[in-house]
């Protein structure tokens, strides 16, 4: 049975796991939009094999789902996107610009995190949990590797992957690279701009707001 955290009397309902990347993301963003939600925690992988609702409210059967009223919402760049796109406030024009140019850049992120560099995660973890990996392989390495140094070019001359100033996709593929740093450690010296964009991130007042959920960013 799904583990039920309530958070007061919040109407936003998050499906998540504290190990997942894309849910910390999510709630990373809650956290600096002020948000409340109602947390459930699913047993993911019996909820795969056993939950018909479950697959009915999300086919993919993937973490994080959000339910706002009648609405729901699967995958978390789209959460993250809709959440800015209704409470976003004042937040909202600097987590997600709407300067075509400087969005299309936090877009071109965001789809390389869910395209290229949470697949690479994904292809060390989930055989990992089901027994079927013992641990990275020369290729998993040589793919994580690859995708440190896009990063690295992202950076650029800038502190931030996308702007000159903290973005959704520094949030979303932050926590991604900061689960991928427990597979293969960052060296520092091969990529000198991503160990101090992390470095930056984790000193952002915005991700103090809970010390607990920057922890499991940074």
């Amino acid at each position: 049975m799904a583990n039920i955290i309530a958070c007061s009397t919040a109407r936003l309902v998050l499906y998540k796991l504290d190990a997942s990347p894309p849910s910390n993301a999510v709630r990373m963003v809650g956290a600096i939009l002020g948000l409340q939600f109602d947390y459930v925690e699913p047993d993911l992988f019996k909820t795969r094999a056993q939950s018909p609702e479950f697959k009915k409210m999300n086919p993919m059967c993937t973490i994080p789902v959000l339910k706002d009223g009648n609405l729901t919402v699967s995958e978390s760049h789209a959460i993250i996107m809709y959440l800015l796109n209704k409470y976003g406030g004042e937040h909202k024009e600097t987590l997600y610009p709407s300067d075509p140019a400087t969005r299309a850049i936090v877009d071109q992120c965001l789809f390389f995190d869910v395209g290229v560099l949470f697949p690479r995660m994904r292809a060390v973890t989930q055989p990992t949990f089901t027994a079927k990996l013992d641990g990275p392989t020369k290729k998993n390495i040589s793919d994580i590797e690859e995708g440190y140094s896009i990063v690295e070019a992202y950076l650029g001359h800038r502190a931030y992957v996308a702007a000159d100033h903290l973005t959704i996709a520094d949030i979303s593929l932050g926590s991604t690279f900061s689960a991928l740093l427990w597979i293969h450690p960052l060296d520092p010296n091969m990529f000198p701009k991503s160990a101090a964009w992390l470095s930056v991130c984790r000193q952002k007042a915005t991700l103090r707001r809970s010390t607990r959920l920057a922890s499991l960013f940074w």
